[in-house]
């Protein structure tokens, strides 16, 4: 438990979504109980409070100068049971580069990395991510959730019998599997492998998550994956996974005869 830290990359422009003006990552998706109260749950939110549950008492949240009203909704992180931290990623330049604002606080540290745009299950996803990263010594561990779109998304390819990690495409015209990662945790080895990734890239280039990914597994890092067969990975970038967001995790507030 001791060391554990999240890092959640909130600094996107959330093109997908447009003309929605709002930051994507404060729209609601389902309810959470504060106080005693029902309360309308951001989708950020979910994966905080999944880091929580997972043992993380501290996360970075990376975000650009247009997202201060980030800042503004989840404060310090008390309501969430959370110490919050800020970082800011001055120009788009990839989600690589958003995590390597942190690096300087995440030294020594293992890392949980979850996304701000989506909602995964089960909701202890990350403390069963936390105990195979722990069991298996990786360097690197992925969760994987199946998912019925693939090729919009990063499927893993999984070598049979065991949790190790052979291939990860992003967006591919034929996928490998019909699964994506949605959230990983990563040991101090990993962090130095990214940074060094981000330091030594071309000039101009969008990085891609997925690529230095790639580079761990070239570079002879442990890449596992643990794959939730009966998980879900909704993604709450396009208004379409809005809806089928809220249709599935709202389904027993909407049922009929519900007060």
């Amino acid at each position: 438990m001791v060391g554990r830290i999240g890092v959640i990359p909130a600094a996107g422009a959330g093109t997908r979504l447009a003309p929605y003006r709002a930051p994507k990552e404060l729209i609601q998706i389902g309810y959470h109980t504060v106080d005693g109260r029902q309360l309308p749950k951001a989708a950020i939110e979910h994966v905080l409070t999944a880091m929580r549950d997972g043992g993380v008492d501290r996360a970075f949240v990376v975000v650009s100068p247009a997202k201060a009203e980030l800042l503004r909704y989840l404060g310090a992180g008390e309501h969430l049971g959370l110490d919050l931290a800020y970082v800011c990623q001055e120009a788009m330049r990839g989600m690589p580069h958003a995590l390597d604002q942190a690096t300087p606080f995440l030294t020594g540290r293992t890392v949980c990395l979850g996304m701000p745009d989506t909602v995964t299950t089960p909701e202890d996803c990350f403390a069963q991510l936390l105990d195979f990263h722990d069991a298996t010594r990786a360097d690197l561990s992925l969760g994987v959730f199946p998912t019925t779109q693939p090729q919009a998304l990063a499927p893993v390819l999984i070598e049979p019998g065991s949790f190790r990690v052979l291939a990860i495409v992003d967006k591919p015209e034929h996928p490998p599997a019909a699964n994506t990662w949605g959230i990983a945790a990563w040991s101090p080895v990993f962090t130095e492998l990214l940074h060094a990734f981000v330091a030594t890239a071309p000039a101009g280039r969008e990085l891609l998550l997925s690529d230095v990914f790639v580079a761990a597994m070239t570079a002879g890092l442990r890449v596992h994956a643990l794959e939730f067969a009966a998980g879900e990975y909704h993604d709450i970038g396009t208004p379409a996974g809005v809806l089928r967001a809220r249709e599935r995790l709202e389904a027993a507030l909407l049922a009929p005869g519900q007060p």
